[in-house]
């Protein structure tokens, strides 16, 4: 009975994950009900949950109350990232209670529309308007971290360099009442390019700390796309996003 069990619920993952990648659910961007689900591999709903359970685990879906279960927007660059699932929080308040004296600088903030080459790298489609925005974050006296942000410009609308400088992730949450679903992420080491060196005290440091980060609203849509470049022996981030 067990191993029935089990197999029934690789067969169902494994076939809605076909059919999530295929594109079968892209026009109502959600999965069939639970109730649909049982009835169409007839299978409990045990089965069915714990299969939905590991596709949200692989970031593809997210459950919604009220709802239902979520498909989230995905690219071949979206799959290449970890998901992790925790409290959603800015660079300062992942910090926080560390003894840091946290400045921000924006370099450089405007309004683009994603071309080809953009969309290879942040996912967005081409077309779309996003906010391309540059900060350091300033640690101790240290410009220690540049955030390298796009944000959608119809899913955030109206950011400002003030924003900017305070919080983007309040403005979201609080002012735009957004719900942050989901980020994913990516930690790598690169090589340090003339942004990093000229605005990050490398100092003898040849390459950079990038954790690449992702993040969805609660109807599956990617909002934002985001490079934190870091020195390496200067400062890390200790806590990955969870929500």
């Amino acid at each position: 009975m067990t191993i029935m069990a089990k197999n029934n619920f690789e067969t169902i993952y494994t076939t809605l994950k076909a059919r999530i990648l295929a594109g079968d659910y892209s026009i109502k961007m959600r999965l069939p009900i639970e109730d649909e689900l049982i009835a169409e591999f007839d299978t409990s709903r045990y089965a069915v949950r714990k299969a939905i359970q590991k596709l949200a685990d692989e970031g593809l879906v997210y459950s919604v109350k009220g709802r239902g279960v979520v498909l989230l927007e995905h690219t071949p660059q979206t799959q290449q990232f970890n998901l992790n699932l925790s409290r959603t929080t800015g660079l300062k308040a992942m910090n926080a209670g560390r003894n840091l004296d946290y400045q921000t600088d924006v370099v450089s903030f405007k309004q683009i529309i994603v071309d080809a080459e953009l969309s290879e790298q942040t996912a967005f489609e081409v077309g779309i308007p996003v906010y391309a925005i540059q900060r350091v974050r300033i640690i101790n006296g240290t410009r220690a971290v540049i955030d390298i942000n796009y944000f959608n410009a119809q899913l955030i609308p109206d950011i400002t360099p003030s924003i900017a400088k305070k919080s983007i992730y309040d403005y979201i949450q609080k002012k735009l009442k957004v719900k942050i679903a989901v980020v994913k992420r990516m930690l790598r080491v690169d090589t340090a390019q003339t942004v990093d060196t000229q605005t990050l005290d490398l100092e003898n440091n040849n390459c950079i700390g990038n954790m690449i980060s992702i993040s969805f609203n609660d109807a599956g849509r990617q909002f934002e796309y985001t490079e934190s470049h870091f020195i390496p022996n200067e400062f890390i981030f200790t806590q990955l996003i969870r929500n």
